[in-house]
């Protein structure tokens, strides 16, 4: 039997939830892994590694990495 609408609507409320926390999770991340944010020397094509990884621009990771962008 197909899902209802009321199903579809549901399903809807829980993935865009979990999106969410995802988003949280990942500009959570994105600065961890940036030894300089730990007082260490920086690694050379950290910034590339993570835009791959991302899929955002150069310019959204280095903001993020900085804390001038939060989830929404």
């Amino acid at each position: 039997m197909a899902d209802t609408d009321e199903q579809k609507i549901e399903e809807i409320r829980a993935l865009t939830e979990r999106m969410a926390s995802d988003r949280a999770r990942i500009f959570e991340l994105i600065p961890q892994v940036f030894p300089e944010k730990r007082g260490e020397e920086p690694v050379r094509g950290r910034l590339t590694e993570v835009v791959k990884a991302s899929g955002f621009t150069r310019e959204y990771v280095a903001r993020i990495r900085d804390g001038k962008v939060k989830p929404s």
